[in-house]
């Protein structure tokens, strides 16, 4: 299976405001439950971007002051 890379967030609302910042930039982000593997319990969201986009995504959100826990993990989803 391909792997891609997630990315999350401190709270739902920097998740949904870094989905439109990333698709604003032409970042193929989508956003997606938290993966089990990264976090025991089953809330809050993550978003997915392809592996090649990851260093430029984290970037631009930390310029936009997006809050991130996990910064382009990769996963098997």
């Amino acid at each position: 299976m391909p792997k891609t890379c997630v990315i999350t967030f401190v709270s739902v609302s920097h998740a949904f405001r870094a989905e439109t910042i990333l698709q604003q930039q032409g970042i193929a982000a989508r956003l997606i439950p938290v993966p089990r593997s990264l976090s025991g319990c089953c809330e809050g969201l993550a978003a997915a971007i392809p592996p090649n986009e990851a260093g430029a995504a984290v970037k631009l959100l930390q310029e936009h002051g997006v809050g991130m826990l996990i910064q382009g993990e990769s996963v098997e989803l």
